[in-house]
């Protein structure tokens, strides 16, 4: 079975959006969510999700990596160098990197977009944003590259389900 590391800011994280992703993920594929700060995830109103300390993700034990977003992962999130590396090493093995709204700008930082495809809202603040690291931005909804992928935010199902695709088939059907 695949298994796909989610991380989340410790706050204001768009719960709708984590709980609509699980749903899709949950029975499919071996799931943990990652944090920066734990303590403060308690608080949070997704459930009785348990959520692990960010020093605890190895990405030789995920197939995949989610950077979920909201207005918590700008600011918990965003040039988190810990985060970025860890980034770089999944880009690195070519592992899933994917990033929905603010988690958009996450991979930006990570250098993984730079001359790539990629989406994000389609705020004038945040376009700007995303191709201040190099980005390509497309106004749609969901953007697939080889093992990239990322979200608007407007179309969460659509987002899970690329995610998802993109872990039941064989990566070297998609890398080439």
């Amino acid at each position: 079975m695949k298994s796909l590391a989610i991380i989340i800011p410790p706050r204001r994280i768009d719960a709708p959006m984590l709980m609509s992703c699980l749903g899709i993920w949950r029975k499919k594929y071996n799931l943990r969510i990652f944090s920066v700060d734990v303590r403060n995830t308690e608080e949070m109103p997704i459930g009785n999700l348990k959520t692990h300390d960010l020093q605890e993700l190895h990405s030789d034990c995920f197939d995949a990596i989610a950077v979920m977003g909201e207005s918590g992962t700008k600011e918990y999130l965003w040039n988190n160098t810990d985060i970025i590396s860890r980034l770089q090493k999944f880009d690195k093995a070519r592992k899933l990197i994917a990033g929905i709204g603010l988690g958009s700008i996450v991979l930006a930082q990570a250098g993984v977009l730079l001359g790539k495809k990629a989406t994000i809202d389609n705020s004038v603040e945040l376009v700007i944003q995303l191709k201040s690291y190099g980005a390509i931005f497309v106004p749609e909804d969901v953007v697939i590259l080889k093992w990239i992928i990322t979200g608007s935010g407007k179309d969460v199902e659509a987002f899970a389900n690329a995610v998802s695709m993109w872990l039941r088939t064989s990566p070297q059907q998609i890398i080439k």
